[in-house]
């Protein structure tokens, strides 16, 4: 109770501090029903599968798509009229680096990072080329940022979210998630993306391609270098990946495990909020560890 209390004290600091008023009563549903797409490997072949069993499905559901997504062929195929970023990543360079990603300053100590940049700087070149009509849902942090006044001189439709982590009572963390000054924890961009669908009002939203089975693709060298293998649908298969901190530190597993921690937890707190606004998740991805949510096929 005592912890709950300061925990409350806490998050209204927060808030005070980092939310800021949003755009989102700016937008409709329009009733329909949302897809969350994760970049999980089952991601595109459920997707196709989905588009050619019922062309018709943009006309009753909504897609969401995160991250790199964009920066696939898949894009076209699929047209998304949704997607959600959360990583500083995809906002924190100048519009130079766009068609220079050489020129990205963190490069002088991360110079792995370039690949990562190539895909960014794609994954909004394909945006903007969009011709379909599409939302990019944003944390306001980033609403000054080169990129985003760039996006709204392309006409693209962006809606601003808080990603302000709340804890505290429960009755407490339901109205302020409500209000959409803050938000529960989320280790991962889906997270976000099923308490934002929670909050836009949908009430059906599916998840595919979110295995969320990190924890199978670690690898230890002999060093105790941890790596992961990437599993998105994109990746080259069984490429590894050696994990660091900024500072240049190695991710130890106790990190790792603590992260997925949360990604979990988050999970559970949101099907509670999902309840208590009469919104409802299901799981529609095979092989998924997310044991928060009804499993159910998306209706065909």
């Amino acid at each position: 109770m005592l912890g709950a209390f300061f925990n409350s004290l806490i998050s209204i600091g927060k808030i005070l501090i980092k939310s800021r008023k949003t755009n989102l009563r700016s937008f409709h549903t329009h009733n329909k029903d949302i897809i969350i797409v994760g970049n999980g490997p089952s991601a595109k072949t459920d997707l196709l599968n989905c588009l050619s069993s019922n062309p018709e499905l943009h006309n009753s559901t909504d897609i969401m798509c995160v991250n790199l997504f964009a920066s696939q062929e898949l894009f076209y195929q699929v047209k998304p009229n949704q997607y959600l970023f959360l990583d500083s990543a995809f906002f924190d360079f100048p519009l130079t680096v766009l068609d220079s990603p050489e020129t990205l300053s963190i490069l002088a100590v991360k110079p792995q990072f370039l690949q990562t940049q190539v895909l960014i700087n794609q994954t909004w070149k394909n945006i903007f080329d969009a011709n379909w009509g599409i939302t990019v849902h944003v944390p306001q942090l980033f609403k000054s940022s080169a990129i985003l006044k760039f996006a709204k001189e392309k006409g693209i439709n962006v809606v601003f979210y808080n990603y302000t982590v709340v804890k505290g009572f429960e009755s407490f963390e339901n109205l302020i998630y409500k209000l959409g000054l803050g938000s529960p924890q989320s280790q991962n961009v889906v997270n976000t993306c099923i308490f934002h669908c929670i909050n836009l009002k949908y009430r059906n939203i599916y998840l595919i391609g979110v295995e969320n089975n990190f924890f199978l693709n670690f690898y230890l060298d002999e060093n105790n270098q941890l790596h992961i293998k990437d599993n998105h649908f994109y990746e080259v298969k069984n490429k590894l990946t050696p994990q660091f901190h900024a500072d240049g530190s190695s991710v130890t597993m106790a990190d790792q495990m603590s992260n997925l921690y949360k990604v979990f937890t988050s999970h559970q707190r949101l099907q509670k909020y999902a309840k208590h606004c009469n919104s409802n998740v299901y799981n529609a991805t095979k092989n998924s560890f997310i044991d928060a949510y009804q499993r159910k096929s998306i209706p065909l």
